[in-house]
């Protein structure tokens, strides 16, 4: 499954950037992410502080009734992490 991570200095309301990766389950909110890159010393860490998931219904009918099967996709599932430094932090990302 693919995520988008977003990730977050401090408070702000707009991600500093984001990354796409192929996941087998999804971060919950106060998990570590922790990111290696080839050739960097130490990782990049963030912490998750909420899950978003975008989804998309096959027809523009505002409802359906109770009886009626409508399946709809996950568009998108993005996880907003903000910036943590641990004991193995890169001097870049410290």
């Amino acid at each position: 499954m693919n995520i988008q991570l977003r990730l977050f200095q401090d408070e702000e309301d707009e991600p500093s950037h984001s990354l796409t990766f192929d996941v087998p389950s999804i971060p919950l909110a106060g998990d570590r992410v922790t990111i290696s890159r080839p050739g960097q010393e130490g990782y990049t860490s963030y912490i998750v502080r909420r899950r978003q998931w975008d989804l998309d219904l096959p027809s523009d009918e505002a409802s359906h009734r109770a009886d009626e099967k409508v399946i709809g996709n996950i568009s998108a599932v993005i996880v907003e992490c903000m910036f943590t430094v641990g004991p193995y932090s890169s001097e870049e990302h410290k």
